[in-house]
């Protein structure tokens, strides 16, 4: 069986200039490009994550009340202060130190994203 690997994980939000605009400064994320129909963000992995926009006919709404993709931070505390103190909307720390620890934050589209240590 060939191997298969995650490209992409999909986040539906209303602007995707707009918000490309938004992961990048706030999550460090490199708009690889960004358009009315979507934005391409990369990180420093393979990965990456699309921002669908209306213009894309995908039948998603903006809001998600869960996360469809993690990103892993290097300073798991670290991010959530600066983003708390950016007037992102955080939840507290969960997750167990020998698995993994998380924190919920919300986009300017209402979607939940999960950040993760590991």
């Amino acid at each position: 069986m060939p191997g298969t690997a995650i490209s992409t994980a999909f986040i539906p939000v209303r602007n995707p200039e707009s918000a490309a605009g938004w992961y990048s400064r706030t999550l460090g994320l490199t708009i690889a490009e960004a358009n009315t129909f979507s934005a391409v963000l990369n990180g420093e992995g393979k990965a990456s994550v699309t921002l669908m926009g209306p213009d894309s006919g995908i039948k998603a709404e903006p809001g998600l009340a869960w996360a469809t993709c993690n990103f892993l931070v290097d300073d798991l505390e670290g991010t959530r202060a600066r983003l708390a103190e950016d007037g992102v909307p955080v939840g507290p720390v969960g997750g167990s130190p020998d698995v993994c620890r998380f924190f919920t934050a919300e986009d300017p589209d209402g979607n939940t994203l999960l950040l993760t240590d590991r």
